[in-house]
């Protein structure tokens, strides 16, 4: 089995690390033009709603109840966005979608026009209230925004982006993170691949200088010349490990996927924190009261143990005086 591995290796290794590199590179920039295409969309979605949350707050618009009130929102939201379309690569999923609640009749009006799009290309409107949108994703924990505790806005922001298929998979089919740590750690082996390949190099030099001749040099020149092809390649792989390491590099410095992911993520991280905050603000007088309330029983309860045993001391000196006199 070693054989065969070092046999595979020893004649296909830089064609080997080539396919390598050329994979990387066609996903590097997939993932990327799809990066964009997500910071596009988020940022317009993100845009939207901290317009409506800014255009209520100056309306001073009460919210009574949480739902209806996101409903209404995140309705304004999605009629504000543009009809970009977007590639969405299976609508199969609508066939077996169950409706229910308050937003039932929309979302069955949005899949009515998603089935009958052509082909597989839908509108951004429809993209964002589908089962896979941030707008469905954002109902669903609704929950969360009516808790007064403050949640962790971290993870609440990664259950609602990782309901995204387009989010978390490079066209609905290849996981995003996961391929994009690989290409991270590509440029490394290819650093490893080029020292194993110089060792397989001199593996199988060595042999050859054990078959040489130095008293007949001629009679041994194949030998000579299998060494030196063996020495060669060693150096060769060597020096392609670290060619294609320095273009990964580059690469991976110059068009960074990570960083860029991580700011989309922000961004719509920011957005929920100030929904959140823009719902909780009809019990902000709630809370107020209920911390005067706290302070004033904390009062209290510090006068009773420190400062009325005092006074009570003060009292039965004084009684005491009255007394003697």
């Amino acid at each position: 089995m070693i054989e065969l591995v070092l046999g595979f290796f020893g004649n296909y290794l830089i064609e080997f690390m080539m396919g390598l590199l050329c994979c990387a590179l066609v996903f590097r920039y997939l993932a990327y033009r799809h990066s964009k295409d997500d910071d596009a969309y988020y940022s317009r979605f993100t845009r939207e709603l901290d317009a409506c949350i800014d255009d209520d707050k100056q309306k001073n618009i009460p919210i009574d109840d949480i739902d209806s009130y996101m409903s209404n929102l995140l309705g304004r939201v999605n009629a504000a966005l543009p009809d970009n379309a977007l590639r969405f690569s299976n609508n199969a999923n609508i066939q077996n979608r169950h409706y229910d609640g308050k937003e039932a009749m929309q979302q069955r009006e949005i899949d009515k026009e998603a089935q009958s799009s052509d082909g597989t290309s839908i509108s951004l409107n429809q993209y964002i209230g589908s089962k896979h949108g941030l707008i469905a994703s954002i109902h669903g924990e609704s929950s969360v925004f009516k808790s007064t505790v403050p949640p962790n806005y971290t993870e609440l922001t990664d259950r609602i982006m990782s309901d995204d298929r387009n989010w978390t998979k490079l066209y609905g089919h290849i996981p995003i993170d996961g391929a994009s740590r690989m290409i991270d750690i590509l440029p490394n082996l290819f650093i490893v691949f080029g020292v194993f390949g110089t060792f397989i190099g001199i593996a199988m030099a060595l042999p050859e200088i054990a078959a040489i001749d130095f008293n007949n040099i001629e009679k041994s020149s194949d030998n000579l010349t299998n060494f030196v092809i063996n020495v060669a390649f060693s150096m060769k792989t060597s020096i392609a490990g670290i060619f294609f390491s320095l273009i990964l590099t580059f690469l991976n410095t110059l068009f960074p996927l990570p960083e860029k992911r991580f700011k989309i993520f922000k961004k719509v991280e920011t957005s929920m924190q100030n929904l959140w905050y823009h719902l909780q603000r009809g019990n902000a007088k709630e809370q107020i009261a209920m911390e005067g309330v706290l302070k004033v029983l904390q009062s209290i309860e510090r006068y009773l143990k420190e400062d009325a045993p005092l006074k009570e001391q003060q009292y039965a000196k004084r009684d005491d005086k009255k007394d003697a006199a």
